[in-house]
């Protein structure tokens, strides 16, 4: 991206409809489009731009200056600041373009999708109706209750009066009309709880519709999105396999992490339209008598070029007398992919055994185990989330490329196969996934 003149913004700069800052090295703000002025009501030039942020935001405009201009040629990458102005705290993404000398810095709004904010702002509307019907109903909940205690200590004090003043007949008619009264109450009560239960459901399937909705969008993104990934990626190996010219070394590399990213995006991709099909029921399971060793071996063979990477081996150990089991092999090798897959890459070159034995039921178990720095039994039950990633924080090795969706997507297939997924841990020996598979899998999940 070309940075803008040093004299000012530039005419194109002021007409964007974002918001634009141009800012010295040390956090001042030497110019504004005006964009900012109208969100916060006040004006930004001459001052320091970390002064409208929040403290999280504050930190990270630290680290786009301490750090400085990126790479030549590199995309930048956009950065999200909570800006704060007199009654409200908003979320406002930018991209960050330094001039040639690293001198002064622009702030450049990143464009928002309003497709995905009535999306959200649709979703929001009817999380909100239905926390509104359900404390209703719990208010009408303890007022029944409340009319109910009532009615029982009404029930007693007449049982009481009908026993000692058995010839007052007069009162203790007047005690049946009231109590008369009080069940017309309760009837009346009783009414609006079904009219309150019938909202309820009405909001639920409403809340369904939605969901599946986000389902379809999610499939439909995911396959509409591959297109475009496959097509880079193709680009990409034509270029590393030279077809229109040799390329140097710089050339090369910036191909390869190109590669590496597209790869990575699609494998996002697929997760995402993976846990999709999970969530919508659409995960059909086709079963087929399995031979555990053959199938590990099969995936040995499959990861040889990680492992060489990787410098590490892959030992299975068999028990005697493994049966025989009924499930999708498929679906199966997925799960195990992943499993072993994560042992190579956070096992820090230390062999990786796979241990065969027979299961409960006439199932059959399977144990992965990496001798890695371990997981912390505060985060053991964290890998099972959705999206996330412990880093070398958590006690692993480093940052290391991954969705965050693929152990998630392991127990979900795992529990589709009628199946068991479980880790032990203990920080610096090592890690056990542990998967316990039934002798026959149920037929759909």
């Amino acid at each position: 991206m070309n940075t803008p003149s040093a004299l000012g913004l530039h005419p194109l700069l002021r007409g964007f409809p974002g918001i634009v800052l141009e800012l010295r090295r040390d956090g001042v703000v030497v110019e504004s489009n005006g964009a900012l002025e109208r969100v916060l009501e006040r004006g930004v030039a001459g001052g320091p731009f970390g002064t409208v942020l929040d403290t999280a935001s504050r930190r990270k405009l630290d680290t786009i200056l301490t750090r400085g201009p990126d790479e030549p040629g590199r995309q930048p990458t956009p950065w999200e600041l909570m800006l704060e102005g007199r009654d409200t705290v908003e979320p406002h993404s930018f991209y960050p373009v330094w001039d040639e000398d690293g001198g002064r810095l622009w702030l450049v709004e990143c464009p928002r999708d309003p497709r995905f904010d009535q999306l959200y702002e649709e979703l929001a509307a009817v999380n909100s109706e239905q926390a509104n019907t359900q404390r209703q109903l719990a208010k009408e909940k303890a007022r029944l209750s409340r009319a109910l205690d009532e009615l029982e200590r009404e029930f007693s004090e007449n049982e009481r009066l009908s026993r000692a003043l058995q010839a007052q007949n007069e009162e203790m008619e007047a005690q049946n009309e009231e109590l008369l009264a009080m069940t017309e109450e309760l009837h009346a009560g009783q009414d609006q709880l079904l009219s309150s239960n019938q909202q309820l459901e009405r909001r639920s399937r409403e809340l369904q519709i939605a969901l599946s909705a986000r389902n379809r969008f999610y499939a439909a993104m995911s396959h509409e999105l591959r297109t475009p990934i496959n097509a880079v990626m193709g680009y990409n190996d034509l270029l590393l396999a030279e077809v229109w010219g040799p390329l140097n070394e710089k050339q090369e590399l910036a191909v390869e992490r190109s590669q590496r990213a597209a790869r990575h995006l699609r494998e996002l991709v697929n997760d995402v339209l993976d846990i999709s099909r999970l969530e919508s029921g659409r995960m059909d399971v086709e079963t087929e008598d399995v031979r555990l060793p053959e199938l590990v071996g099969d995936l040995f063979e499959t990861l040889k070029p990680l492992t060489e990477s990787a410098r590490t081996e892959l030992h299975l150990v068999q028990e005697d007398g493994v049966p025989v089991v009924q499930t999708d092999p498929r679906r199966l090798r997925q799960i195990l992919m992943n499993l072993l897959s994560n042992a190579i890459k956070f096992g820090e070159g230390s062999p990786v055994w796979v241990r065969i034995s027979r299961g409960r039921g006439g199932g059959a178990l399977l144990e992965v185990t990496d001798g890695g720095p371990g997981i912390a039994e505060e985060d053991q039950a964290r890998i099972w989330d959705e999206f996330v990633q412990l880093d070398r924080g958590d006690n692993l090795s480093g940052a290391v490329e991954g969705t965050g969706l693929g152990l998630p997507i392991a127990r979900r297939l795992a529990t589709a196969l009628g199946a068991s997924l479980d880790v032990s841990s203990t920080v610096g020996l090592g890690t056990t996934f542990r998967l316990a598979l039934p002798q026959s899998a149920p037929k759909s999940a």
